[in-house]
């Protein structure tokens, strides 16, 4: 299937790669682009090109814990490690490697086998929880 360089998945792109580390749904992307003018893209739009950057692994998909929405971030690229994101704000955190490794070393004794994948721990940052 081509994928079209449009200027709407530029701006949706560009409004990801402004707020790197945090997970939006699709209306607050739509609404976060309202001021971007009359080339903004419409909620169908952002889903039709949120559901091809999935595909294509350029934005990573999970779901809010608390709303149960699906939410999307820019994928950073990390590798197989340990991030942490803040169930509040949505900010993503990423482990540095040997304390990935520890972490995935102290899971798999409780008897777990981490797979290859990324671990996501939920949590609370520090800006939140001041709050």
């Amino acid at each position: 299937m081509a994928v079209y360089k449009t200027v709407q998945r530029k701006m949706l792109l560009d409004f990801l790669g402004t707020h790197a580390g945090q997970s939006f749904t699709v209306r607050q992307i739509v609404a976060g682009m309202n001021g971007c003018g009359e080339n903004a893209p419409s909620e169908s739009t952002v889903y039709r090109l949120m559901r091809e950057l999935v595909d294509d692994g350029t934005v990573r998909k999970d779901v809010d814990v608390e709303s149960r929405e699906n939410v999307y971030r820019l994928e950073c690229g990390s590798d197989a490690g340990v991030s942490m994101r803040c169930k509040i704000c949505g900010s993503v955190y990423n482990v540095d490697g040997e304390s990935s490794r520890r972490i995935k070393e102290e899971v798999s004794r409780c008897g777990v086998v981490p797979s290859d994948d990324n671990i996501e721990l939920i949590i609370k940052c520090r800006k939140c929880g001041k709050s």
